[in-house]
């Protein structure tokens, strides 16, 4: 990182400029060969571009830091459902429009300081810590980034800096800011309240043919069938042309040999051992055992319990002190052995149990090696099958007959929505690179061709069209039972909305709380009689049984006697709520605290000031050529 950089901008600001800088190589890992050659910008802001390297290196950033937040490896398709596509533009999109600021300001930054700068990054120290030209140029070199780029890059960084910097730098906050602070953060409250659901409601009557048309003309999109799409989808991946009947019985044999440590379980030994304080005294504890005593007894004279001697059960590899594990493996079963000299000092050790070592036979892993170096033969062969796939295809055969030449099986789906749902609301989880596949079928007409779809380094997936059924307006036969079901769902919420908004009126006008529950929501029979329920004194941030936060909240945002009603977890769960009382208080705002206000509020007026500078500016986005970069 610039240092800098690493001084003045924290935060929100640091996602943004972070996101163009060229920070770790070696996380990115980018082929150079993926993007060379495309010149095409992805975001134009005025005069200021985006190229298609800038989005990859951020993109492959922040899905690096997705991948070390979960400790797991992500497809596309799981990073784009946390929004990093999304994430990744917009940053990129205010990373330019400040880029477009500085030329307009002409901000400029000497060749010596951003030489200086250049120099700083770790990145490009070689072992004795010096900058190295060498170093900078394999980095670049890995991930498809002229110098020039590079430095153009490092300068823009620079030139934000300068704008940031003027624009907020420290932003300190006055004292009587952290007083408000204080008594926000300390203020208590006490609540009482009753929940009201649809079962305090009763019955509601059935609705007659007329009511329910005039709901199904209310909320004619809520029946709406989306547009379907007839589908054949093929996939190429090593389990799609892992051919396991070629694979000999002497290649299997050869591969069982080369991994055979891999079938074998060690022999496993449960191990007691007695460290004594001196080699005399495990000397005098041997001549005991040789006299006639047993282990047990020595366990006695030192205060011991087995427990307290036991190393488990272990393979010998798994001991670490060589000379316990020699011993211990060479001991009979149930005798203990001459003192020994580990570690840890001088010890006698018994082994308690024996667990035989054992390798599984050929027989038994035959199945599993032939399947695994059929894989490992078809990953070799993917690129292949998919180039004699696309010349079948560009010789004029259909996707469906160029896939079954080369020996893969297409799928068809009947129908399938924009969201990968069936006719029946079902999600079909099962489609490769779901998103982008639907994504690109959804834009093309039956017959037009489109180029495979990389199924991350796994493989690829192809898609056509075979038919649309186009959005249609349901009719009221059709959904006359999700119609009913629908209104006698929206009545009840109404039902509910309204007795709890009485109690709110009736309790705001004077009324008392039990009597209220009694009046208006009595038990049926069989039932618990409901009360007020009470809380003990609560801060704004806190939750309570029955209170999730945001009506905690709400109940902050009154004063002291007044109630409100607010829907709980759902249109038929709803609370009304009555602010018992207030108690001031303070809370104790710490350096921490205060450097964080200071510095949101600098990020928010940087924030700001991205937001004018978005309006003022001509954006322009290039969607398919994003698409095509993250696809590759």
């Amino acid at each position: 990182m610039l240092s800098m950089l690493r001084e003045a901008t924290r935060g929100w600001v640091a996602k943004i400029l972070l996101v163009l800088l060229v920070a770790s190589f070696a996380v990115w890992g980018v082929s150079g060969s993926i993007l060379s050659g495309n010149t095409a910008s992805v975001i134009t802001v005025g005069d200021t571009r985006v190229t298609p390297i800038e989005l990859r290196l951020a993109y492959d950033r922040q899905l690096n830091q997705l991948q070390r937040q979960f400790g797991t490896r992500l497809t596309r398709e799981q990073a784009d459902a946390f929004g990093l596509t999304g994430n990744v533009i917009s940053q990129l999109v205010s990373g330019a429009v400040l880029d477009e600021a500085a030329r307009k300001m002409k901000l400029g930054i000497s060749s010596d300081r951003l030489a200086g700068i250049i120099g700083e990054d770790e990145t490009f120290r070689d072992a004795t810590g010096r900058f190295s030209r060498d170093q900078l140029r394999r980095a670049l070199a890995s991930i498809g980034m002229s110098e020039e780029e590079y430095v153009e890059t490092r300068k823009a960084v620079a030139l934000r800096n300068q704008i940031i910097e003027a624009t907020a730098g420290e932003t300190p906050l006055p004292d009587a800011y952290f007083d408000l602070l204080s008594a926000y953060q300390g203020e208590e409250r006490k609540f009482d309240y009753v929940v009201i659901s649809d079962g305090d409601i009763g019955q509601i009557a059935d609705p007659d043919e007329a009511e329910l048309k005039e709901y199904y003309e209310g909320n004619l999109d809520a029946y709406r069938a989306p547009e379907f799409r007839k589908l054949l989808i093929v996939k190429l991946e090593a389990a799609d042309i892992a051919d396991e009947a070629a694979i000999s019985d002497e290649e299997i044999a050869a591969e069982y040999e080369a991994r055979k440590a891999s079938y074998s379980e060690p022999e496993k030994r449960t191990i007691q051992q007695l460290v004594f304080t001196s080699r005399e005294e495990a000397e005098a504890a041997a001549q005991k055992l040789a006299d006639g005593a047993s282990f047990e007894s020595l366990l006695a004279e030192q205060g011991k319990t087995a427990g307290d001697v036991s190393l488990g059960t272990l393979a010998k590899a798994g001991i670490p002190d060589t000379a316990i594990a020699e011993a211990a493996f060479a001991a009979a079963l149930n005798t203990p052995t001459e003192p020994v000299d580990g570690l840890f000092g001088t010890a006698i050790l018994n082994v308690t149990e024996i667990i035989p070592g054992s390798t599984k036979p050929l027989t038994e892993v035959a199945g599993e090696i032939r399947r695994t170096l059929a894989l490992a033969r078809a990953e070799d062969e993917i690129f292949e099958t998919h180039d004699q796939l696309e010349d079948e295809r560009a010789a004029g055969e259909t996707l469906q007959k160029a896939a079954e030449i080369v020996g893969l099986k297409p799928r068809v789906i009947d129908a399938v929505d924009r969201t990968a749902r069936d006719r029946q609301g079902n999600i079909i989880s099962d489609i490769p690179q779901s998103q982008e596949v639907l994504s690109e079928a959804f834009e093309i007409d039956p017959g037009f061709e489109i180029n495979a779809i990389s199924i991350g380094t796994e493989g690829f997936v192809w898609v056509d069209v075979l038919e649309i059924e186009p959005e249609r307006q349901k009719p009221f036969e059709e959904v006359r039972e999700q119609v009913e079901a629908d209104w006698l769902e929206a009545e009840k919420a109404k039902a509910v909305a309204a007795l709890a908004e009485t109690f709110r009126e009736r309790l705001q006008s004077g009324g008392e709380f039990n009597s209220l529950i009694e009046e208006l929501i009595p038990a049926g029979d069989g039932e618990a009689k409901k009360v007020v329920q009470q809380t003990q004194a609560l801060n704004r941030l806190a939750t309570a049984p029955g209170l999730p936060q945001p009506v905690i909240a709400a109940g902050f945002s009154q004063p002291e006697g007044s109630v409100v009603a607010l829907q709980r977890n759902s249109p038929l769960d709803w609370v009304v709520l009555r602010v018992a009382a207030v108690n001031a208080g303070s809370s104790p705002v710490d350096e921490a605290a205060r450097s964080a206000a200071a510095q949101q509020a600098g990020d928010d007026i940087v924030n700001q000031l991205i937001s004018r500078l978005r309006q003022d500016e001509t954006i322009t986005i290039n969607q398919p050529v994003i698409r095509q970069v993250l696809a590759q």
